[in-house]
């Protein structure tokens, strides 16, 4: 199929993703004996890409987990409709291992939108942020993924260092954030509860937050409003991580990553971290990681 050059620029970024995933795939989840278990590739890429480009962006994050020491006949490509959202992903794997079903997964997010078509695009569909229009998107790309498996085989890993992942707790709004002047924090409340209830934690428990939260006001008023009412013991500046503000806007790639840094603080500072999940105009989520030893 043919490929636009952001295309290009998003498979190559994912494509180090999956390296280094797999790569430590093969060293934690490869048995000593035995059949190892089957890889679930899950690639998450932009809504616009059409059936076979997913397709074969698929069969070459496939043939990078070969090459990085994951047998063929042990992957399994998960070609997710374009619409699937990760938050779905991530619920059905945790699904799958709450009935006892053995889980290994890799979700790879990509994208690229810092093109002129897209630029272009965005410009006449009133999309892009201008000092005119400040709610507008800024071009964006990156890459972020995660590997995941059940408690089960992680706790057969003898020294490797895990974080727990616990169920995300969802929700919509009833309006879009976009046509809100006023943003509440009061869903984002719910949710940290919910989410922390699962992992038998409190708010003041919390060492850091982490969002996929960009440069818009909304967002980040609803967020800051919530960090600052509900957990006073965080530092506003140093301890509130926007994943969107760093990378602009690339689809699924601030949500992922807001979860790898989570899992990444989480170990740092020993103690629960929370996710938040605020960027899209309807849904919210929030999922608490914490270390193993702690749980």
């Amino acid at each position: 199929p043919r490929l636009r050059d952001e295309q290009w620029r998003a498979i190559t970024m994912a494509t180090a993703v999956v390296g280094d995933l797999a790569s430590s795939a093969a060293s934690d989840l490869m048995p000593s004996e035995g059949k190892p278990p089957m890889l679930r590739l899950v690639p998450l890429l932009p809504h616009n890409w059409t059936i076979d480009q997913r397709r074969a962006a698929g069969a070459w994050f496939s043939h990078t987990a070969v090459q990085f020491g994951w047998p063929q006949d042990y992957i399994e490509l998960v070609d997710e409709k374009a619409e699937t959202a990760p938050t779905a992903i991530l619920s059905g794997l945790a699904s799958r291992a709450v009935s006892g079903a053995p889980v290994a997964a890799l979700i790879v997010a990509c994208a690229s939108n810092i093109g002129n078509e897209t630029v272009a695009q965005w410009s006449a569909n009133g999309a892009l942020f201008t000092p005119l229009h400040p709610q507008g998107m800024i071009p964006g790309e990156g890459a972020a993924g995660l590997l995941l498996t059940d408690l089960q085989q992680a706790r057969a890993l003898g020294e490797v260092v895990f974080t727990l992942l616990y169920p995300l707790a969802e929700s919509r709004r009833d309006v879009s954030a976009d046509d809100t002047r006023r943003m509440d924090s009061t869903l984002l409340a719910e949710l940290a509860e919910r989410a922390l209830a699962s992992g038998d934690a409190s708010l003041p428990d919390v060492a850091m937050l982490v969002a996929d939260t960009g440069h818009r006001s909304g967002r980040v008023l609803e967020l800051m409003g919530f960090a600052s009412g509900a957990m006073p013991q965080l530092d506003g500046a140093a301890d509130v991580v926007r994943a969107g503000a760093a990378g602009g806007a690339c689809d699924s790639v601030p949500f992922l990553t807001a979860l790898a840094l989570g899992r990444h603080h989480a170990l740092e500072h020993a103690a629960p971290v929370l996710c938040i999940s605020n960027e899209d105009p309807y849904q919210r989520c929030a999922v608490l990681i914490r270390p193993y030893a702690s749980a």
